[in-house]
């Protein structure tokens, strides 16, 4: 009777992870030495946890800021930031610098 060879593949599976089986060793006995002689040993995983974190950094400039305009609005600043060639952030900083300055102006 022939044998399923899902069942074969498993059973030649098994057979290599057996001998793949690496033998167990016996734990090494460390010498026995004072409190006073015995010293931090270093590990990699003590390196780790004493690195320093890195700072945070601020954003210059941070995304949560929104604005709600009009799809017109948002195009009309588009268009100039383009026709301008500017950066959009460039842009709305002049627009604002101008609006202080007519409000100043408007005030004397």
């Amino acid at each position: 009777m022939e044998t399923d060879p899902l069942e074969r593949m498993a059973a030649a599976l098994i057979d290599e992870i057996r001998a793949r089986r690496t033998t167990v060793f016996e734990p090494v006995p460390l010498p026995e030495s004072s409190p006073e002689e015995a010293l931090p040993i270093e590990t990699a995983t003590s390196r780790r946890s004493i690195a320093r974190k890195r700072e945070r950094r601020v954003a210059l400039y941070p995304a949560h800021y929104s604005l709600r305009l009009t799809d017109e609005d948002r195009d009309r600043f588009d268009a100039c930031a383009e026709r301008h060639r500017l950066a959009k952030g460039e842009l709305f900083r002049r627009m604002l610098d101008a609006f202080e300055a007519a409000e100043n102006g408007q005030e004397k």
